[in-house]
């Protein structure tokens, strides 16, 4: 199937882009990768009468250090984090992860910022997004605000993102002294999507735990590390409290194994990775 008609805008600046999102509203898209956006135009799943390309914009293809976080700019690629020699100390749970998405070539195109704001539930990053409690900076024509991982997924392809808005920075904090991070994926064939992922950060006061692809949206939880902890009635009950449905590949109760299962692997990775620092 072809996309259907639409118009196509070259942007120079940040202004341009939200003055059409400001005219346009849902009516236009923006492209920074178009790993997700061009496939959806192919099944017409979206009709945009307007595409909006920010990859000619100065300056929006950055990642940097401030303070304790990592900001990262809206045409970032995926393989640029993967190549730079710092991801794996100062981001090591999406170094890992990033090797799971696609192939080398999707990578070499998809940016960090739009694997998130595409909100697929089985994606890595959104994943590794909310695990880490990361932050989003949103902007339309009159205001600029941050949202947190924890209010940004609203369910499968939805977000907080309004339709006059563009996301110009994901901020994730950097990697803490004595903390672990592990992440695991199982999936029918290696670059596939996820029939579930999941990434651990730990440390000797408490566990993060987050898990995608079992439901419409990622879902995480945390708890104390307390001398008593039976992590695995803490998954237990964690698989119980989200709403999974079966589907065409597998069932729920398939799914809440993975979580019990491959939950505790992860966990226990990130636990001894913690231990060795």
């Amino acid at each position: 199937m072809k996309p259907p008609p639409f118009d196509y805008f070259q942007a120079k600046n940040i202004d341009e882009v939200l003055s059409i999102l400001n005219d346009y509203g849902d009516d236009a898209q923006i492209l920074a990768g178009g790993q997700s956006l061009v496939s959806m135009l192919n099944m017409r799943l979206i009709k945009p009468k307007i595409i909006i390309d920010i990859n000619f914009i100065e300056n929006t293809d950055y990642i940097t250090v401030k303070n304790k976080s990592i900001l990262i700019g809206p045409t970032y690629r995926q393989l640029d984090l993967e190549k730079r020699v710092k991801s794996k100390f100062d981001l090591p749970l999406i170094y890992e992860a990033i090797h799971y998405i696609g192939h080398t070539q999707h990578r070499a195109r998809g940016t960090i910022i739009g694997s998130i704001c595409h909100g697929d539930p089985t994606s890595e990053l959104p994943l590794c997004f909310l695990a880490l409690n990361g932050k989003i900076t949103l902007r339309n024509k009159y205001r600029k605000r941050q949202v947190d991982a924890s209010n940004f997924f609203l369910g499968p392809l939805i977000t907080a993102i309004e339709t006059n808005e563009i996301a110009t920075e994901v901020e994730f904090p950097i990697c803490q002294k004595e903390t672990g991070y592990a992440f695991e994926e199982i999936s029918e064939k290696f670059g596939d999507f996820a029939i579930a992922s999941f990434a651990a950060i730990t440390n000797k006061f408490k566990t993060r735990f987050a898990v995608g692809g079992v439901s419409d949206k990622p879902v995480a939880t945390e708890w104390e590390n307390k001398n008593n902890l039976n992590l695995e009635e803490k998954l237990h009950e964690f698989a119980l409290s989200i709403d999974i449905s079966d589907n065409q590949h597998t069932s729920a109760v398939y799914k809440r194994d993975l979580i019990r299962k491959i939950g505790s692997k992860t966990i226990k990775k990130a636990i001894k990775r913690a231990n060795q620092i």
